[in-house]
């Protein structure tokens, strides 16, 4: 080491002698000598050089002088010239020795080694290219794309044949060129030439050669030619022939760079390439290496088109092939083949990415280092001129190349990211869909354990119960983002500890010992906030699991929307789903708390060890703190703490990606594959089913020998067992014995119709080509024929989400019509005939039935009508999960049940609201682009389905509108008060002036010491120590306020967003699908938890800073506000196209991600009917693969935007810190070092400040999306407005000023209606038309006609659920549009076709509000019980040792509990049991009026006549004064009823009682005669009279 005190040196041509008085430039570790040494010593005997070796212990012991020749000196394979070479100048060694390693490279450069050996292995490598090249790969047509760029072939062409042409003359002159550079040309130049042969391929590979090796020279010219001018003292000047040589060979190599690359369609395997679209390359694919690897100049237009007006998707850059959704499935199943794990299939699966972000994140860092490196020698030759060996020029060089090349380092790592995040998206959620896809749905206790992995197991962990269906959905959406999001550890991992270990040795060589011990603080420190990170992680886990159950929840609850309404529940959903959402942010504020501890804790430990430092060297060490060591210093702490500050911020990323994987790695491990049974006839022997491993209810011994061809009727009561058999076949239970044969493709229509949120047709044809003739008479035997007059759109009339555009008859007719129109040999039809009445029964049995449509095709009919059971060639009747009886009639004719055409309805009005409110939309109004919302144009045009479909995603971006640039004011007013936004903004400017502040006070104290002012050593290091103190508590501050703030703002938007929701009309579910609001009830929703508040923070934070920077650095150097305001200013220009795109894009990649949430969950509630058609999983995985295209191209756009960006600000900013280099050196001598020191650390932290500033305007811009989104679905218009009702002197509570209503309102349930006409618009047709009725307390009344007549609407319009636009109904003598709906809906009970049950237990089902009292709801309970196998037992019954039931125990189990578990929509009880527990549920609201939807159409007749008993002894005990209002297609249900209501077209045909109407003769009679039971009814009224 050189002696500290100092080393003399003599500049030999002017005299002068100096003292440097650190050895730094000898000791540290940025000097490439002591790397280039030991080479340097391995060339010295090969060019005759007679040199001593350095001694750095004992002095430098040198031969006196020595000739240096640059590019003429040494020897060289093909120049070998003598040694002493051209003496133009000499050294003095003594005065030089620092850049002894400058003249060794720029002399092993000239020596050929590189030339030749780069020529040597570009020659070997395309030997062997060309001998295992394979000539039979299979490949997409060859497109424009492929074919030669002319014009930069030409000039690349020409450039190569100059630079040859100059190199020669070089040569032979002997002026700065040698033969190896002229080798390594004419190869570059000869296989420019071969290239043109025409054969993609090879022209691909070899200008792939040419570059490299035309890279590799200019880099060996360079080296040899111009490195030497940074010493001082080298005076040697090229020769213009060199000079003009080295930049026609620039000027080649950057025309081959910016070549744009000829595509090369990709060689996939046969079954792939029919998967992928024949289309045009991504620009990706054809771009130049310089637009691919450093300017992303591709994504140019995109940004300018972006700039200038809004994006459409298809204005999105295509999808490179080799990210292809098919290709990427490929390649993650054949690594989950190889991987037990999914953390070690993710790695395999990614590996070449994750090798590629290493390389670039370590180099990055690296090269990061030379930024402290020229600041050092640029502080010290201000400080010393006279003393420096290296021009300063060649530091401002340094100060340029390094930020920049770093920048293009780390924003290619970012690149390749987007790859990792596209690619992990569109692979997993492809392997969960098909896994997902071929397994038996999963029990709830798997979920529950899937939430809970990783966690104390002895831990009980109480949590709400979420959805199989919603848990899922979630592990597709959240979990799978949180595998994409800690792709970063790659830079925690490799490329953070690189640079702290590069940082420490760099500060041991400033300031020696002390940097160890201030090392070694940090060190003991460190695990504080890995302790911290593990709570996090426990946290993440259990926000994990409360985030799912929200989800669930509010997915579940919004799809059973209508039945919240028709109880008036809303107010007890929202306080059920509010109590989760609490739970969820006490987790989240745990969460924050934790990493505002861990940044701040990270942020203190750096910055106490610098203290620590400066305090040891000045004090201990009694060593001055100079400029270059303070700054330099200064420097190398903020990337310390950068690291560690970084390492705790992406913790929170890597510990959800943790958590996240063993959630799949829990679902992979726990599904059970669907068995498909052997391919043969449909046949069951002595087979034992059960539904799942925990289910009590099974099927034993069940052997039946299905009538082949022919038509096969199973029934029996409710809960026997009818629809698990039907399950069975398909191979969706569980086969503990026996045998079933079945043939692969069977089209099954299932109890509750499942459609697709498509068009009718698009059902019908279900994927199977459409055949006109077959497809008409599908239509018109399922009599759709007349329902599609009604549509304006007909077939292709959208049916919404569940059918919610379609009435229950007509979903159930259109499913029938997707198995009839398929050619499926064996046909399973599950109660299809419970939501039609009898003349339409009988008019599909016709049509279907009796005619060619199922000729030579195996039936299997789950059915209660019993006209239906003679007619079957084989007829089961099942029982407790056995055959009862079966008989077997084969080859019996089927008959025609007699229809009276004439008197048939064929005016079908009656629909459901939500068509209605479209189709009133659709005349009133339309969206953007002329295009009305259902996809009519506004000339009247019919948009074809295709053609919805093609914007669907653009036209839900355009609808969230434009958002203010200022609209976080908006967001702020959440805070919770004016005052606590105020507070945080203060924050933000009192950090920033300490960040400051700090800086420029240890300016203060380093021009002390040259001033010799700095005795009081504890003075400054004291008030130092104030300042870093100050920083830190500034800065938790201002992010406690922050946090506080989205907190609040969070919870409050939720609030009133679920509220908003849940109280807005039906009509509006028709044009709001339930997957687009959960999709903001969890993406934009977790944005304001987690990301909006942070993006806020960071851009008000970042600009205070940018504006206190360039303010202290202007001060000290006036003149640099020149540069810093020129860069503002193609910054703001830059930043505004770049934000303006970004917030396009952000828009379209939430809108096309509702898509795949709505065909994920689409293909979840249909998986038994899919999983039945050959072929059909492999279509819906092709259809989930489109969707997903779409969504990969707006993700891969939004992320590269981000490139674009970046490296233009990064590449202004390093100009502008060059700019502030070279002033300060102007002012060498004339400004204190510790200013010109100040000055350089503020701008060399400029271009990351900018870049920062840029980022955040642009994420909070587009997180304000979010915030946007959620208040627009926020401040939707309520169903009831509250100043609707408003009177003066009105009392009513729930609404101010509302219309008083009597006391003890309803005191019975009379019913009038006074001339009311209904329509479901004010504009739109009349439904019902002067309806005149009056049904007294204490009646059951029954309302019977055909699907169509209007009996629906009039149930709805007693729940206000129409427009009453005439006449007046009464109801207890008040008129029901006197006074809130809420209330009315209140004061009623519904029992609705379709039972809705929620997940939960038996008591939260029957009374969700809990303001029942407990033996109300078990009396209800007793009332039911022994309806279709319903059995009540107390819990204090099951108490003696007993637990409650648990999902899946209480299959047809031996009783049922107010604390017995139910699944998501019921699916652990039967068809049956579910209607109980809806009879149930309005039993126990003791309502005056009962209205009855079709409730026991399903129902077998035992079943039946049991709910009417238990209704018919409800209204006898008390007093009379309750009415019932029924429904019913079956005559059988309402024979004994007081009156009877028979309707047609929307009017009333007659009125009486049973009796009465049948001895008129009347339409009436003629349902009687035509249901299939005429004599039984007749007989009951005979009996009766």
């Amino acid at each position: 080491m050189l002696d500290p005190a100092g080393v003399v040196y003599r500049n030999q041509e002017t005299g002068h002698r100096f003292v440097e008085k650190c050895a730094f430039s000898e000791n540290f570790l940025f000097s490439p000598r002591y790397i280039i040494r030991t080479l340097h010593e391995c060339f010295q005997t090969r060019l005759g050089a007679v040199v001593n070796s350095v001694s750095l212990r004992h002095g430098i012991n040198l031969m006196d002088q020595f000739l240096l020749a640059s590019s003429d000196w040494g020897w060289s394979p093909l120049h070998p010239q003598s040694y002493p070479g051209n003496p133009q100048f000499r050294l003095n060694l003594h005065d030089n020795v620092k850049l002894e390693w400058v003249h060794g490279l720029a002399h092993f450069a000239s020596a050929g080694y590189i030339q030749l050996t780069i020529v040597v292995s570009s020659f070997l490598l395309l030997v062997r290219y060309l001998l295992r090249r394979s000539y039979a790969k299979i490949s997409l047509p060859e497109t424009n794309a492929s074919t030669i760029s002319l014009p930069f072939e030409i000039c690349g062409q020409l450039f190569r044949a100059a630079s040859l042409a100059l190199m020669i003359v070089a040569a032979v002159r002997g002026g700065g060129g040698t033969w190896a550079n002229v080798v390594a040309l004419v190869y570059a130049f000869v296989l420019g030439l071969l290239r043109l042969l025409n054969d993609l391929e090879w022209r691909h590979v070899a200008l792939h050669h040419v570059n490299v090796v035309l890279v590799t020279e200019l880099f060996a010219v360079v080296t040899a030619e111009v490195l030497p001018y940074a010493d001082v003292a080298h005076s040697r000047h090229l020769s213009p022939v060199a000079i003009a040589g080295i930049a026609t060979l620039a000027a080649s190599v950057l025309v081959a760079a910016s070549t744009p690359r000829e595509w090369i369609p990709p060689s996939i395997d046969l079954d792939l390439s029919e998967k992928i679209p024949t289309r045009e390359p991504s620009p990706e694919e054809t771009c130049s290496w310089m637009g691919y690897y450093i300017t992303y100049e591709w994504l140019t237009p995109l940004l300018l088109r972006g700039f200038r007006k809004q994006m459409t998707i298809d204005e999105l850059p295509k999808l490179p092939w080799y990210d292809e959704p098919f290709v990427l499935l490929g390649r993650i199943l054949a690594a989950r083949a190889r991987s037990s794990r999914s953390f070690s299939t993710v790695v395999r699966f990614l590996w070449r990415e994750l090798a590629l972000m290493t390389f670039c994140c370590v180099f990055a860092y690296i090269i990061e280092l030379s930024t402290p490196l020229a600041m050092y020698k640029l502080l010290g030759y201000i400080g010393d001129p006279e003393g420096a060996s290296v021009r300063p020029s060649t530091w401002l060089i340094v100060l340029f190349v390094g930020p920049l090349s770093r920048s293009v380092a780390f924003q290619q790592y970012a690149f390749v990211g987007t790859r990792i995040v596209v690619r992990v998206k569109a692979a997993l959620t492809q392997e969960l869909y098909y896994k997902a896809m071929g397994s038996m749905e999963l029990d709830d206790e798997v979920f529950a354990e899937i939430a809970t992995s990783g966690s104390d197991k002895n831990k009980p962990a109480k949590h709400q119960a979420a959805t199989a269906s919603g848990r899922l959905a979630n592990l597709m959406s959240a979990d799978v983002d949180a595998v994409w999001g800690g792709r970063d550890i790659v830079m925690v991992i490799f490329g953070a500890p690189v640079s702290t270990v590069f940082v420490v040795i760099g500060l041991y060589r400033l300031m020696d010992w002390p940097a160890l011990v201030g090392t070694a603080a940090m060190l003991a420190l460190t695990p504080l906030p890995l302790l911290i990170s593990r709570r996090m992680m426990g946290l993440q886990r259990e926000m994990k699991q409360i985030q799912d159950s929200r989800i669930s929840a509010v997915s579940e609850y919004l799809t059973s929307i209508r039945a919240i309404k028709y109880f008036a529940w809303e107010d007890a959903i929202t306080e059920k789903i509010e109590a989760i959402r609490r739970g969820e942010q006490k987790k989240i504020w745990g969460l924050n708390m934790l990493y505002i501890g861990l940044g701040q804790l990270t942020e203190c430990i750096p910055t106490f060890a610098l203290l620590l430092m400066f305090g040891l060297h000045v004090i201990a060490r009694k060593e001055k703190l100079t400029a270059e060591i303070a700054f330099t210093s200064i420097s190398l702490i903020r990337m310390l703490r950068r690291n560690l500050s970084m390492a705790s911020g992406l913790s929170r990323h890597f510990t959800a990606a943790l958590v996240s994987l063993r959630r799949l790695d829990r679902y992979f491990d726990s599904v059970t594959p669907v068995v498909r049974h052997p391919n043969g006839p449909l046949k069951m022997s002595d087979a034992s089913l059960r539904r799942h491993k925990k289910a009590a209810f099974a099927l034993k011994d069940i052997s039946i020998d299905f009538v082949e061809g022919g038509l096969n009727v199973v029934t029996g009561p409710s809960g026997s067992g009818k629809s698990t058999l039907l399950m069975g076949i398909l191979g969706e239970t569980l086969l503990e014995g026996g045998s079933v044969t079945c043939p692969k493709d069977v089209a099954y229509a299932s109890q509750s119709p499942w459609l697709q949120n498509e068009t009718i047709r698009q059902n019908i044809l279900f994927n199977s080509p459409f055949e006109q003739v077959r497809y008409d008479r599908v239509i018109e035997a399922c009599g759709l024929a007349v329902d599609m007059d009604e549509f304006p759109e007909r077939d292709e009339t959208e049916v919404g989400e569940n059918g919610t555009s379609l009435s229950g008859g007509q979903k159930s007719r259109v499913a029938l019509a997707r198995a009839l129109y398929s050619k499926a040999p064996v046909i399973l039809l599950d109660d299809i005939f419970s939501a039609l009445d009898a003349k339409t029964s009988a008019a599909l049995w016709r049509e279907a039935f009796c005619g060619d449509l199922l000729r030579g095709r195996t039936v299997v009919l789950v059915t209660q009508l019993p006209w239906i059971a003679p007619q079957a060639d084989l007829t089961i009747v099942m029982e407790n999960g056995q055959i009862k009886d079966r008989q077997q009639n084969i080859g019996v004719t089927r008959h025609i049940v007699t229809v009276d055409e004439t008197i048939v309805d064929e005016s079908n009005v009656d629909t459901t609201v939500e068509v209605a409110a479209t189709h009133a939309a659709e005349r009133n109004g339309s969206t953007l682009n002329g295009t009305g919302l259902n996809g009519t144009a506004v000339n009247g045009d019919v948009k074809t389905a295709a053609a919805k479909r093609q914007d669907e995603v653009t036209q839900e971006a355009l609808k969230t509108g434009q958002t203010a640039r200022l609209q976080f004011f908006s967001y702020m007013q959440f805070f919770g008060s004016p005052f606590h936004a105020i507070l945080a903004i203060v924050m933000s400017v009192l950090s920033n002036a300490s960040f400051v502040g700090t800086t420029l006070w240890l300016a203060v104290w380093v021009d002390a010491y040259e001033k010799d002012d700095a005795r009081d050593v504890a003075f400054y290091l004291g008030i130092y120590a104030a300042w870093t103190l100050g920083d830190t508590f500034f800065n938790g501050l201002t992010y406690i306020c922050y946090e506080r703030g989205g907190w609040y703002a969070a919870r409050t938007l939720h609030s009133n967003f679920i509220k908003a929701i849940m109280n807005v009309p039906l009509s509006w579910f028709k044009t709001t699908p339930v997957g687009r609001i959960v999709n903001r009830f969890s993406r934009d929703m977790n944005s304001l938890d987690t990301a909006l508040v942070g993006m806020l923070r960071m851009t008000i934070e970042n600009a205070g800073r940018l504006v206190f920077q360039s303010l202290a650095v202007s001060t000290v150097l006036p003149v640099f506000m020149f540069p810093v305001a020129a860069c503002c200013a193609v910054g703001i220009v830059a930043g505004e196209i770049y934000t303006r795109t970004a917030v396009a894009v952000k828009r379209l990649v939430s809108s096309s991600q509702s898509p795949v949430f709505a065909h994920f969950a689409d293909s979840l509630a249909g998986l038994p009917i899919i999983r039945a058609r050959a072929g059909m999983p492999e279509t819906f995985g092709n259809q989930l693969a489109e969707k997903m295209r779409v969504l990969e191209r707006a993700f891969e756009a939004q992320f590269n935007c981000n490139r674009w960006i970046a490296l233009r600000i990064d590449m202004m900013t390093t100009l502008v810190t060059v700019a502030a280099g070279a002033i300060a050196v102007s002012k060498a001598g004339v400004v204190a070092a510790g200013i010109v020191g100040f000055s350089l650390s503020n701008a060399t932290t400029l271009n990351i400040l900018i870049i920062i500033l840029v980022r955040a305007m642009n994420e909070t811009e587009v997180e304000l999306q979010s915030f946007h989104r959620v208040k627009e679905y926020a401040g939707v218009e309520p169903e009831e407005k509250p100043d609707e009702y408003k009177k003066e002197g009105a009392a009513y509570s729930d609404v101010p000023n509302a219309c008083s209503l009597p006391k003890n309102w309803p005191r019975s349930g009379e019913i009038e209606f006074r001339n009311v006409t209904i329509k479901y618009d004010p504009e739109g047709p009349e439904i019902l038309k002067n309806i005149n009725l009056k049904f007294e307390a204490g009646q059951r009344v029954a309302v019977v006609g055909r699907t169509g007549s209007g009996k629906s609407t009039l149930i709805l319009s007693l729940l206000r659920f129409t427009n009453i636009v005439s006449g007046q109904i009464f109801f207890d003598g008040v008129d029901i549009t006197s006074f809130p709906r809420k209330r009315l809906r209140e004061a009623l009970t519904i029992i609705p076709q379709e039972a809705v049950l929620f997940n939960g237990d038996v008591g939260s089902n029957l009374d969700p509000t809990d303001k029942v009292p407990r033996g109300i709801v078990e009396k209800a309970l007793e009332y039911c019980s022994g309806i279709a196998s319903f059995q009540f037992h107390r819990d204090t019954e099951r108490a003696n040792g007993a637990a409650p039931a648990e999902a899946g125990d209480n299959d047809n189990g031996p009783g049922i509990t107010l604390s017995t578990t139910v699944k998501a929509k019921g699916e652990n009880f039967s068809h049956g049991q579910r209607q109980v527990l809806s009879l149930c549920r309005a039993l126990v609201r003791k309502s005056k009026l009962m209205l009855l939807d079709e409730a026991t159409a399903s129902m077998d007749y035992e079943t039946d006549q049991g709910i009417q008993e238990v209704l018919r002894k409800e209204l006898s005990e008390h007093g009379g004064d309750r009415t019932l209002v029924t429904i019913a297609h079956r005559l059988k249900t309402i024979i004994d009823y007081d009156r009877v209501v028979v309707m047609s077209a929307g009017s009333v045909l007659e009125v009486g009682s049973p009796r009465e109407l049948y001895e008129a003769k009347g339409q009436f009679y003629d349902m009687m005669r035509h249901s299939g039971e005429f004599e039984d009814l007749v007989s009951f009224l005979r009996g009766a009279s």
